[in-house]
């Protein structure tokens, strides 16, 4: 079994290169035979799963860096039968390995993951829209989105509030600031909202939809249960969406979404679903694990159930 590393020694505001120094010290004490890619911009996540991923042998890929990191890498994987994924977070908010339930340190779920075969299957989503009168997808681990959410999420990429926050390892605190400032100025739109799950078909029609987010895992935005009951190994996914509400009345129930304590109340619809698309009256924001994918308004998601496999546990 092929053992290769990719990973951003940039994330957490640069601290995640002590952990790789101390990663590459443990593998070369141990004998591990290895390979290592390191990112230094946009993209290269991708572009080395993808080579690595293409050559028609079962690989062991660890990613070491935040959920940014691993989505580029998740969307780079060409051949998911053959690939062993194994998450090694260093990010501000891990809500990829959080919402899937791996636990422990860095080095032991690289332990875990080199001393045995075994592994975990999980759904992962995706999304089809066009772009450039060209048809795109992405694959996501923890959620995607539009309104809102993706917003912050565009804002938090570059924010310079999250790099001074790390600095405290208080960096997932970025995303609730930088909430609470866009739900008073983001624009909002009305939007047709169309779920298959289980083979039945239903049509919403919304009003002022603040954001939608369709969700893998329970959490993201460092933790934020948006959909309490999501599990990422069902078979489906659970759209969360904001609606006909005012911007007041959405930030006083902020606490509530922090909390987890949202469900039912008036505004926020929850909904499973196998496929999803929503066409938006206006263009809005729109991301997958944080990742900026760009402003659109007709947008498909997909469970792609048991799709990924995931060692470390």
């Amino acid at each position: 079994m092929k053992n290769a590393f990719i990973v951003n020694i940039a994330s957490k505001t640069g601290k995640s290169k002590a952990l790789w120094e101390e990663i590459e010290n443990h593998l070369k004490a141990k004998g591990i035979q290895y390979e290592s890619f390191i990112t230094t911009k946009a993209g290269d996540a991708t572009e080395y799963a993808n080579k690595l991923t293409s050559k028609g042998e079962e690989i062991d890929l660890f990613v070491v860096g935040g959920d940014g990191t691993l989505n580029e890498a998740l969307n780079g994987i060409a051949d998911f039968e053959k690939t062993f994924y194994i998450p090694v977070p260093s990010g501000s908010a891990n809500d990829f390995v959080n919402g899937i339930g791996m636990t422990g340190s860095s080095i032991e779920i690289i332990d875990r993951a080199l001393n045995s075969a075994k592994y975990k299957l999980f759904d992962i989503g995706k999304i089809s829209y066009m772009k450039d009168d060209m048809k795109d997808e992405r694959l996501f681990g923890v959620s995607a989105g539009i309104g809102v959410d993706a917003y912050v999420c565009l804002q938090a990429l570059n924010s310079k509030l999250k790099n001074f926050l790390n600095k405290f390892g208080a960096g997932s605190a970025t995303y609730g600031i930088l909430t609470v400032g866009d739900i008073f100025t983001m624009p909002f739109s009305d939007a047709v909202v169309t779920t298959y799950f289980n083979g039945q078909r239903r049509e919403y029609n919304l009003k002022s939809t603040i954001f939608a987010a369709a969700m893998n895992c329970k959490a993201e935005g460092g933790g934020i249960p948006m959909a309490p009951d999501a599990t990422p190994d069902c078979g489906y996914l659970t759209a969360f969406i904001a609606h006909d509400i005012s911007r007041l009345k959405c930030f006083t129930m902020l606490p509530l979404l922090v909390a987890g304590k949202h469900l039912g109340k008036n505004g926020f619809d929850l909904l499973k679903f196998n496929k999803l698309t929503i066409s938006l009256k206006d263009e809005m924001c729109v991301h997958t694990d944080g990742e900026h994918v760009g402003f659109l308004n007709e947008i498909a998601f997909e469970c792609l159930a048991g799709q990924l496999k995931v060692k470390g546990f």
